[in-house]
């Protein structure tokens, strides 16, 4: 026996599963939204500290980041006395900013690839010329925003206000 196939029918019958798996979710969407109290003033962050980075080799990527870069130690994390993580900033008062948290361990070769680290430099093109003399040279330098890469692979952007 031969069957007939409805074009109308199977369109009816498509828009039905969709609708429905649309409103399904939907649904679970607003119930998970509903059950998440109120935000209450003393559970509010205080602000976004910064990035934390996992480097291969801690001494290195403080080197980099403090006596090529220009931050400052905020904060030596020790563990049984060895630093385990460094908290960097422009200031070193970890309660103003902490911009940067480094911590030796595994670097997983895509977590490079995030996109990048923004510092602001009053001088693009002379940070660049700083990082490449250092052994860390970009791909390319140009007046304004450039960008480099820390010992890790870290995208770091050298951020130059525009008619700086």
């Amino acid at each position: 026996m031969r069957s007939r196939f409805i074009p109308g029918a199977l369109t009816v019958l498509v828009i039905a599963l969709v609708s429905f798996s649309l409103a399904s979710v939907i649904s679970s969407t607003l119930l998970a939204a509903e059950a998440v109290p109120d935000l209450q003033e003393t559970e509010r962050p205080i602000r976004i500290s910064g990035i934390g980075l996992r480097v291969s080799d801690l001494e290195e990527s403080l080197n980099f980041y403090t006596q090529i870069l220009g931050l400052k130690v905020g904060a030596r994390v020790p563990r049984e006395g060895e630093a385990i993580e460094y908290l960097l900033g422009m200031t070193g008062n970890i309660r103003e900013d902490t911009l940067i948290i480094i911590r030796e361990g595994e670097v997983v070769p895509e977590a490079s690839q995030f996109g990048n680290i923004v510092i602001v430099v009053p001088n693009g093109r002379a940070m660049a010329e700083r990082v490449a003399a250092a052994g860390y040279p970009p791909d390319q330098i140009r007046d304004g925003t450039n960008f480099v890469r820390d010992p890790d692979g870290y995208r770091i952007e050298l951020y130059q206000r525009p008619g700086q």
